[in-house]
């Protein structure tokens, strides 16, 4: 029958040699100089991966200044002086008389009489152009500036029926000097300038 071993306290044979030694570091894990060479690789890839993010990735920009607007409001323009709106053919009033030519060459005579305190659309006096003959009444058609427009109708006296036709463009303006410039919008059209004769 064989002996039985002394237990001595430690189960593994190979307990006391060197070889148990070594045996026991590598189960321990990585050596100091394995850790070191680790942590120098981590930093770089720290730091590698921080400067590349910061060129690639777009900066944010500063955001602009805010206005700073003043909290008093500016007023609005005031406009100049404008002429007053001129309603009745006041500056016109009177008695004309002149001469006036047509785009065909045709000289004709032509007489105008408005009456004060005439306003828009009003009856304001009378017209007679010789070369037709038309006589008619006028009314006070627009003021623009320091033209005014006529409408002709009421035909009457020797007034040629079957050429005096009912319309406006008769077109008078006061002149500098006075008198007053006359001209058509219609065909033929005419220009002339007419003397005042009566106030």
């Amino acid at each position: 029958m064989a002996k039985k071993r002394q237990a001595t306290g430690n189960s593994d044979p190979d307990a006391d040699s060197p070889k148990a030694e070594e045996k026991h570091d590598a189960q321990k894990g990585l050596s100091q100089g394995a850790w070191v060479a680790i942590g120098t690789i981590a930093a770089a890839l720290i730091t590698g991966t921080v400067a590349v993010l910061t060129h690639v990735l777009p900066t944010a920009s500063p955001s602009p200044a805010p206005t700073i607007t003043s909290s008093t409001p500016t007023p609005p323009p005031t406009p100049g002086p404008s002429r007053p709106l001129i309603t009745t053919a006041d500056a016109i009033a009177g008695k004309w008389s002149g001469t006036a030519k047509d785009s065909n060459g045709t000289a004709f005579q032509i007489t105008l009489d408005v009456r004060n305190s005439c306003a828009l659309k009003e009856q304001c006096g009378s017209i007679s152009v010789s070369h037709v003959p038309c006589e008619g009444e006028v009314f006070l058609e627009k003021v623009e500036g320091d033209d005014f427009e006529f409408h002709v109708s009421n035909f009457y006296g020797r007034s040629n029926r079957d050429v005096c036709q009912p319309g406006a463009g008769e077109h008078f303006r006061l002149r500098p000097d006075g008198k007053l410039a006359y001209s058509t919008t219609y065909e033929p059209e005419a220009q002339g300038i007419l003397t005042r004769i009566e106030n």
